[in-house]
Formats: structure tokens, C-alpha cells, sequence
């Protein structure tokens, strides 16, 4: 008799990882993002933005839609929101 193997453990348990991963280079990525905008005296271009967080124009656009206390502005400014 043949015995089934549960291969949907094994795999909820590596998406599990992914998704722990993502997050962490998420979170490493908004505070590169944050710093840059601090750096350049709260507000800065997306295309320097997208340089101090490593990451293309669409998916930096992504992270900081994410971000509650980061928008980018009518003009395409990337502005943090912190304090005003």
C-alpha cells in the first residue's frame, strides 16, 4: 500500500520564510527610504529614493504606498510626513 506524503506542510512551512524574509528586506528598505528623506531635509525625488532604498520606480512606489508616514506629492516629491 502506498502511503501519501502531505507535501503542503513543507511548503506552507517555506512560504512561511518568504514571506518573514520579504518583510524584514521591507523593513530594511523603509528605514534606508526614511534616512534619505531626513538626509535631504524631508523631501526628495523618486528617483533618489529608489537609490537609497535599492529597489526599481514601481516597487518603491509600492513600499512607500505602504507607508503611513511617507507620500509622495502631486509634483512626484517623495515627502516625510513626520512632524508637519
Amino acid at each position: 500500500m502506498k502511503m501519501k506524503t502531505n507535501r503542503i506542510v513543507p511548503m506552507n512551512e517555506a512560504w512561511a520564510v518568504l514571506k518573514e524574509e520579504k518583510n524584514k528586506n521591507d523593513e530594511e528598505a523603509k528605514k534606508k527610504l526614511i534616512a534619505c528623506l531626513k538626509k535631504e531635509g524631508g523631501a526628495a525625488s523618486l528617483e533618489d529614493c529608489c537609490k537609497a532604498c535599492e529597489r526599481p520606480k514601481e516597487e518603491c512606489k509600492k513600499l512607500i504606498a505602504s507607508m503611513d508616514n511617507v507620500k509622495i506629492s502631486p509634483h512626484g516629491d517623495v515627502v516625510l510626513m513626520d512632524g508637519l
